[in-house]
């Protein structure tokens, strides 16, 4: 379920009454405002916090816009010509426009993370491909779930899982060497000595 509107990550109180109430499993892109973090405060669920490289989730990103723009004409609202531009010229203009919001969201929930106020387990999309089984045992471990399971195989498809290649990496053969020097000055280095983000692009 969602805790509130997905567009604008902000929480529902409604939303996070049934949560609370149990049988609910919520993925979100929660925003730390204010208003969120006084209901997390209150009700205290345990949250599970998944980081990605800023870069690679940039990348994503305009290739999400791409993917939506052709399999939903209108839906969008960018900037006119944006469609029309190189795969180059969009990271561009994702670099300038959207990474400051990727970089700010992650660094604050990290320090929400750290400050210990919240049950936060932080997990990392390294972890995710390493070993699926040992990152979601991790999962099951910190809500103190006992479930012996096998991870299913899933189809990989934009269409039916949303998914696209899950190489963390790739940004490195995608952007150009001035893109990934702006990117990577854009990240605090303490983001990527602690996840493991290479800070060489």
């Amino acid at each position: 379920m969602h805790l509130g509107n997905p567009a604008n990550g902000q929480i529902s109180v409604q939303d996070i009454l049934a949560f609370r109430a149990g049988e609910h499993i919520a993925q979100n892109h929660l925003a730390p405002t204010a208003e969120n973090m006084q209901l997390l405060e209150q009700f205290k669920p345990k949250m599970v916090l998944h980081m990605r490289d800023p870069r690679q989730a940039l990348l994503s990103w305009v290739y999400h816009l791409d993917w939506k723009s052709r399999t939903e004409p209108g839906s969008l609202k960018m900037r006119p010509g944006y469609f029309d531009h190189s795969i180059s010229s969009k990271i561009d203009f994702q670099i300038e426009n959207y990474l400051p919001r990727l970089v700010s969201w992650a660094e604050r929930w990290v320090e929400i993370a750290d400050q210990g106020k919240l049950q936060i387990l932080i997990t990392s999309q390294y972890e995710l491909r390493r070993d699926e089984k040992v990152f979601f045992n991790a999962i099951l471990s910190f809500y103190q779930i006992e479930l012996d399971f096998t991870p299913p195989t899933l189809p990989r498809t934009l269409e039916e899982t949303h998914f696209r290649k899950a190489d963390p990496e790739e940004w490195k053969r995608t952007f150009t060497p001035e893109q990934a020097v702006r990117a990577t000055s854009a990240i605090p280095h303490a983001l990527n000595r602690r996840f493991g983000w290479s800070d060489e692009g």
